[in-house]
């Protein structure tokens, strides 16, 4: 589980240091120089002028303002202390997901947001007991291409164990709250200025240390990691 911790945290730190890095080179470029006038041969004042070649490729989207969006997800779950239980399963079961994050683009390239996490795995056969963490944090997300993006974020992060009381709600029981990171990785397969589906794979860890005040506590590192899609307007 260490091992999978160390590669959780490094993906998401690697992922915000270079988003953090990109800043100060994320404006766009503006528009080429005007040609030199020409005479009748062809020839400017400056000598033969030649017309710059047309720029190929899929140009970066001029965004700007609002950005919001939400996403569903798929994955699993993992402890450092050890594995997730789920009482009388055959099965490993998968965990769920759903992100939803606010924020503004910085310019076409750079967006700094505000970020909610959730994701749950059920803790019997019976699914009445769900492992629930929920990540809150502040992070940017950088397009390296048009489509390509890489998104950090950093803040806080809570542990609960959700019960089923049989009558069709549910209680929480709370076990910790601590830090969170989290690093992501998408393509947009559909992509306009003010609309994009893409694909995404993130990873989060919440850090949890006992309080020693008497309470439920503990001393563990959940890891979640998931493949997803999400819907972002702009």
């Amino acid at each position: 589980m260490r091992k999978l911790r160390l590669t959780s945290a490094l993906v998401a730190a690697l992922a915000a240091s270079f988003v953090l890095t990109q800043v100060s080179t994320a404006q766009p470029g503006g528009e080429p120089p005007p040609p030199p006038p020409a005479n009748g041969n062809g020839y400017g004042g400056q000598g033969y002028y030649s017309t710059p070649p047309a720029q190929t490729g899929k140009p970066f989207h001029r965004r700007r303002g609002l950005s919001i969006g939400f996403g569903f997800g798929i994955g699993g779950m993992e402890s450092e202390n050890g594995p997730i239980r789920c009482d009388a399963c055959d099965y490993d079961p998968i965990a769920g997901s759903f992100d939803f994050h606010v924020g503004g683009m910085i310019n076409p390239r750079l967006a700094l947001l505000f970020e909610v996490w959730g994701s749950g795995q059920q803790l019997d056969a019976q699914a009445t007991e769900t492992l629930v963490q929920v990540m809150w944090m502040f992070g940017a997300q950088y397009w390296v291409t048009p489509q390509l993006w890489l998104k950090g974020g950093i803040g806080a992060a809570s542990l609960s164990i959700s019960v089923d009381d049989g009558f069709g709600g549910s209680e929480a029981i709370d076990i910790g709250e601590g830090a969170a990171i989290m690093g992501a990785i998408g393509y947009e397969v559909m992509s306009t200025r003010k609309f994009a589906v893409d694909l995404q794979f993130r990873v989060g860890a919440g850090t949890y240390q006992d309080d020693g005040d008497g309470g439920i506590g503990l001393n563990d590192q959940i890891t979640t990691a998931a493949f997803g899609v999400g819907f972002n307007w702009y």
